[in-house]
């Protein structure tokens, strides 16, 4: 979130940049945490801690950007700290550059949880990040990708979930662990979805769930993508997963959270996507159902040695570097331009560049033979078409850049403004739309603003 050779040879040149939010399916293959006696499941929760990973962009380049990763998993911090009960020196958090494979580790097995966490304790750990399938591993093992990840060599820089699983077993001394994952790969084509390749194949979500007081939530079955929100600024699971976990006078079950969540999710991605997003709950949970916000019956304070040992996580960049109100864009370069006075008027001159179109049309065809996986030469060679009036042409250039690189506005506006041409207002409105809600500040001199029209 082993490679087979093939993949290993055209990981680079494959993979799709898709956007926020979750999905995940693991084989295991490690020991399972022992049943518990049947007379002590329902012991009292002794203390609750937790460690939660959001990464958005990653070191590599050929990893396509998230959008809302990282906006999760400050939304699942302050749902934790403010709504559940757990002490915020208790929750840690990893966001993009902070969340390194040996820094994700060592906070499990090391450094905090394999310190701090006792027998009766509540573990949960949450993940929004890309992931990988068992079918792109040499041994089927499955990988989240971490910000340092190399994707064409994941065994040794992404984090194996068994290795996740093994630490949670062997060195996190509690059987009580709640694991959020939210790492879709399902190879998308479309906006909105997270994913590396094309092959379709998600974690077996029921092999995670080992062991009595080990529930595992994952965001969609294993044939299905997990879909970001175009009405707000969330994966659409983790924004009604806390939804459900809080609109309520009183603590609420897990699993009754869970089930108004699972329909509300599929109610809109059915409606926004026209896809099937299934949210999947396993669980080998004995006794009393679990309520996160259930007050620990003995808890400790974080012992001085070991909060020193720590590394700064990520908490003191949220007012800083990250934005976390529905109000403030979360990242300039994907945001919307709200600018209500300016209006945008698209004409052919808009997508014009210097150069006559044909002699570009050239260079463009020289440098798409040499990588035909560049999306903005597809992109740039379509202006050229568009220039000449040679409107199919521009279509199927934009098509073939828009499926390499599904997130880019530039590539729906001039979409829009091709569909426009041919006489296709209802998709010359959607890819409008599309434009818009991905908003990148395109240039200094070319924001969008808050409205387009076509000018010829």
């Amino acid at each position: 979130m082993g490679l087979t050779v093939s993949w290993v040879l055209d990981m680079r040149k494959i993979f799709f940049r898709t956007t926020t939010a979750l999905c995940a399916l693991f084989l295991l293959g490690s020991a399972a945490l022992a049943e518990p006696e049947k007379q002590n499941s329902n012991r009292p929760i002794r203390d609750k801690w937790a460690l939660i990973v959001g990464i958005s962009k990653f070191n590599d380049s050929d990893v396509p950007k998230l959008k809302y990763s990282v906006k999760d998993a400050i939304d699942f911090y302050h749902f934790l700290v403010k709504d559940a009960g757990f002490e915020p020196d208790h929750v840690r958090i990893l966001l993009d550059e902070k969340a390194s494979q040996r820094r994700v580790m060592s906070e499990l097995g090391q450094k905090f949880l394999a310190q701090v966490v006792k027998p009766d304790d509540l573990v949960v750990l949450f993940f929004s990040t890309h992931g990988s399938p068992s079918q792109m591993d040499l041994r089927g093992d499955n990988y989240l990708v971490a910000y340092d990840s190399d994707p064409e060599d994941l065994f040794a820089t992404g984090i194996e979930m068994k290795r996740v699983l093994d630490a949670t077993n062997d060195r996190v001394l509690t059987d009580r662990v709640l694991i959020v994952l939210d790492a879709c790969h399902s190879g998308s084509l479309k906006p909105g979805s997270k994913g590396l390749s094309r092959q379709v194949g998600n974690f077996d979500s029921s092999s995670l769930a080992q062991g009595a007081g080990q529930l595992v939530i994952c965001s969609s079955q294993t044939d299905e993508q997990s879909w970001e929100s175009r009405r707000y600024k969330n994966g659409v699971f983790t924004r009604h997963l806390i939804d459900s976990m809080t609109q309520s006078n009183s603590p609420r079950e897990l699993s009754v959270a869970f089930e108004e969540m699972k329909s509300k999710v599929q109610a809109e991605v059915k409606e926004d996507r026209q896809a099937k997003q299934i949210p999947v709950l396993n669980s080998k949970w004995d006794g009393r159902a679990l309520l996160l916000a259930a007050a620990p019956s003995n808890p400790q304070k974080l012992m001085p040695h070991i909060k020193e040992s720590l590394d700064a996580d990520s908490v003191n960049d949220f007012a800083t570097k990250l934005a976390i109100k529905e109000s403030e864009p979360t990242d300039k370069n994907t945001e919307f331009t709200k600018d209500t006075e300016a209006k945008l008027v698209l004409t052919a001159n808009y997508f014009k560049e210097e150069g006559g179109a044909k002699e570009l049309l050239q260079a463009y065809n020289r440098t798409i033979r040499e990588n035909p996986r560049d999306a903005m030469m597809f992109y740039k060679r379509a202006c050229a078409y568009i220039q000449l009036k040679q409107w199919i042409y521009a279509h199927n250039d934009l098509a073939h850049a828009q499926r390499v690189d599904p997130n880019c506005a530039q590539i729906y506006l001039a979409l829009a403004y091709v569909f426009h041409q041919m006489k296709d207002p209802v998709s010359a409105a959607r890819s409008l739309d599309q434009a818009k809600f991905l908003n990148p500040t395109l240039s200094a001199e070319k924001q969008l603003p808050a409205s387009i029209e076509f000018g010829d």
